[in-house]
């Protein structure tokens, strides 16, 4: 049996870079990722990292990226967002790879809005998969696959831990990026955030995080919409793993 972890990333808007961070942790270790099961932002890491981005690349990328490059603000009964452009950045991105091309293997959860349940996203285009489990109500329009209505992982499911048990037979580690409540709120898409928070918030103490190694970046005041701090957010989830790195080798030597 192969020697490794796998990853449950969690859903956190901007404040998921430190999902980066946590790789850059991983890799300095020289901790072997099995696989990753994100929801919403992890997903996209996870998608990035799994196509063949190293965690400096995707810091370097993170650092990089313009809101200009992906957002597409649109007049739709649907959602603030578009989310073409993302979409056409995704597959530039991930260069048109499927999930059977991932290496390690990768999943995703989304959710059907209509019928209010979790879909997983394990096959076909993995850019569309991010596309659905990013899509933030009220803010991107929902991404329509295969007659469903998806909408991001986080609804339901934030830090997707068991789909991560379903890629190999080796401890989950799961990075959990947090919910901040902002005591002021200065915009619509500040509002939308707030209101996604605190359902979150609810969900949380009735689906309680319980993986093998659990990683809590500390990213106190961080709104969800504040990609103007990546840089904060990478280093704390760089910080965050070190601190848990111990526990990781254990767990490892455990599986041995």
């Amino acid at each position: 049996m192969e020697r490794g972890i796998t990853l449950a990333l969690s859903s956190g808007g901007a404040r998921g870079f430190s999902h980066v961070g946590v790789l850059k942790c991983l890799e300095r270790h020289h901790v072997p990722v099995l696989g990753i099961a994100g929801s919403s932002m992890g997903g996209l890491v996870g998608a990035l990292y799994c196509t063949g981005y190293t965690a400096g690349m995707l810091e370097e990328l993170a650092l990089s990226l313009r809101k200009s490059q992906w957002i597409d603000f649109t007049v739709s009964k649907m959602g603030l967002v578009r989310g073409q452009k993302l979409l056409g950045l995704l597959n530039t991105l991930t260069r048109g790879r499927r999930f059977e091309d991932c290496r390690p293997p990768l999943k995703m959860v989304a959710v059907d809005i209509e019928r209010g349940e979790e879909v997983i996203l394990d096959q076909g285009s993995v850019a569309e998969a991010v596309r659905a489990t990013t899509s933030i109500p009220g803010i991107f329009s929902p991404y329509i696959k295969d007659g469903r209505v998806l909408v991001d992982g986080g609804v339901l499911n934030r830090v997707p831990v068991e789909l991560a048990r379903t890629l190999a037979d080796a401890p989950v580690v799961a990075v959990d990026v947090g919910i901040d409540m902002s005591p002021v709120v200065k915009s619509v898409f500040d509002i939308l955030f707030q209101a996604f928070d605190m359902m979150a918030r609810e969900l949380k103490h009735y689906k309680p995080v319980v993986a093998d190694v659990l990683i809590e970046p500390r990213l106190s005041n961080a709104r969800n919409a504040q990609f103007t701090k990546v840089d904060q957010f990478i280093r704390a989830g760089e910080v965050a793993c070190e601190e848990r790195m111990p526990e990781i080798l254990r767990r490892l030597e455990g599986s041995a």
